[in-house]
């Protein structure tokens, strides 16, 4: 690697080190690559081309090669954590050892010479990685209350890697809750994201309801909070690029019986964006209405169309392609059902009130003394129609219904 080279050539050391050792050890190939060597930060920047200032403070620069960042950083002592996420003092000028003492887990401690292929495991990473372990390096406590995200991450690892949390370390995560409640609530909900990319997502919703993490950051909620193991489960088949479906799965499976204003402002407390919301909003009432009618829903493509095909439509046709495959992205929701309604979809019913063949200047030409007021109305109660029917969705027919409708609303 070019990195390597420039910094050796130059008498410094480098190691690859962190989760893409780790990724490494267990057959995988890294998202990415962190390295760290004894170079300090001005050190490495007069090495390279393009080097951004990503942690500067903290001894860290990104290096920028053919379009991939590699973020490189100095070995160093972390001093004190009076905030419970940064250290107060960090100090370079130290050994490879004692950067890798200050690392959260031992399968994360494992440092790799790229040049030589010596893998430098003084932590025991590699056992912890073959027993699926997930272990603090030192005193679990002492690394938790360190920095509150630590025990976040840990529960993510579990559920990305499928990997269980040591007694001792889990029983550490329980005790230092009060650090915990210092880091930022973006970061919260930056590692529940990151988990609802591994293969398990459901895994950090049952640990964070375990660990009663959830309360720690959302007080109102209640003090137990039970799961619907029949609901979570699905959260693991769900699309990865349907954050909201994912949101909206696993806060159906342990707060169903909350209003969407009520789920709108946990979403919101805990910073997710405003598109990830709505669309979390939609899914949950989806989820709701669902479980509650599917045995008198799946038959009734009147009601598929009016509950669900429309809103998927209004919703989602500027932002995506609503062919076969988003469908089968909903299957999550609607199970078996999903095929009935994509063929209802090929069909292309009339849905909204765009689709229809009359619209409001239409009322307006050819009723001039109809109220303004009235429009609506009329309007949706032609949709309502085209929905049961969608043959009666041509301008002569809807205007001979129109003209009815109005005959009964002036009566």
């Amino acid at each position: 690697m070019q990195i390597d080279s420039a910094l050796k050539g130059e008498g410094f050391e480098c190691y690859l080190v962190g989760g893409s050792v780790r990724d490494l050890v267990m057959g995988k190939t890294p998202k990415e690559y962190d390295l760290t060597t004894n170079a300090e930060p001005k050190q490495v920047k007069r090495l390279f081309r393009t080097v951004i200032d990503t942690g500067i403070e903290h001894g860290t620069v990104t290096v920028v090669l053919d379009r991939i960042n590699y973020e490189i950083t100095t070995y160093r002592i972390d001093k004190d954590y009076t905030d419970g996420r940064r250290p107060d003092l960090v100090e370079f000028g130290t050994t490879l050892s004692e950067d890798l003492k200050r690392r959260d887990f031992t399968m994360n401690a494992l440092a790799f010479d790229i040049s030589t292929g010596l893998l430098i495991d003084e932590h025991f990473g590699q056992k912890d990685i073959q027993e699926r372990t997930i272990r603090t390096i030192g005193n679990p406590i002492q690394r938790f209350s360190e920095d509150g995200l630590r025990p976040i991450r840990a529960l993510r690892f579990a559920s990305t890697l499928d990997f269980v949390i040591e007694p001792e370390t889990k029983k550490a995560i329980h005790e230092t809750k009060q650090i915990t409640k210092k880091i930022s609530l973006e970061r919260f909900q930056d590692e529940v994201l990151k988990s609802f990319l591994g293969p398990y997502p459901s895994r950090m919703i049952q640990l964070l309801v375990e660990e009663d993490i959830f309360q720690i950051f959302l007080p109102n909620l209640p003090k137990l909070l039970s799961i619907k193991n029949h609901v979570l489960e699905r959260l693991d088949k769900t699309s990865k690029d349907l954050i909201g479906l994912q949101l909206a799965l696993a806060f159906f499976a342990i707060l169903d019986d909350i209003s969407l204003k009520e789920l709108e402002s946990i979403l919101r407390s805990l910073k997710f964006s405003g598109q990830n919301i709505k669309d979390c909003l939609l899914f949950f009432e989806f989820l709701a209405k669902w479980e509650k009618t599917e045995s008198l829903t799946r038959e009734n493509e009147f009601i598929l169309k009016k509950e669900y095909l429309a809103h998927v439509k209004r919703h989602f046709q500027t932002r995506f392609p609503i062919d076969r495959e988003f469908f089968l992205k909903l299957e999550p929701i609607f199970g078996k059902t999903t095929l009935q309604m994509l063929r209802i979809w090929d069909e292309a019913p009339p849905l909204l009130l765009t689709d229809m063949k009359l619209n409001g200047n239409h009322l307006a030409e050819t009723y001039p003394e109809l109220a303004k007021t009235n429009y609506g109305i009329i309007l949706n109660q032609l949709l309502e129609l085209v929905l049961r029917s969608p043959k009666e969705n041509e301008y002569s027919r809807l205007l001979q219904h129109s003209a009815q409708f109005i005959g009964k609303l002036i009566k």
